[in-house]
């Protein structure tokens, strides 16, 4: 039981110290494809929208 206590009030003390950051002015601006939509990755990872003519071929790419 005194560990638990022990334990338990610095961890309380640091959530009491420590207050959540204001997000308010944070802007999100989010370029993906609706969530409906197929989906895919270019060669530089960015998510587009599904293009069977324009896949990446990593391995053809690299001469395999």
């Amino acid at each position: 039981m005194q560990f638990s206590v022990v334990a338990i009030l610095p961890l309380l003390a640091l959530a009491f110290a420590a207050p959540a950051p204001q997000t308010e002015s944070l802007v999100v601006r989010a370029t993906t494809p609706p969530a409906e939509a197929s989906v895919m990755t270019d060669a530089n990872g960015n998510i587009i929208a599904f293009d069977s003519a324009g896949v990446y071929l990593a391995a053809k790419a690299n001469g395999q």
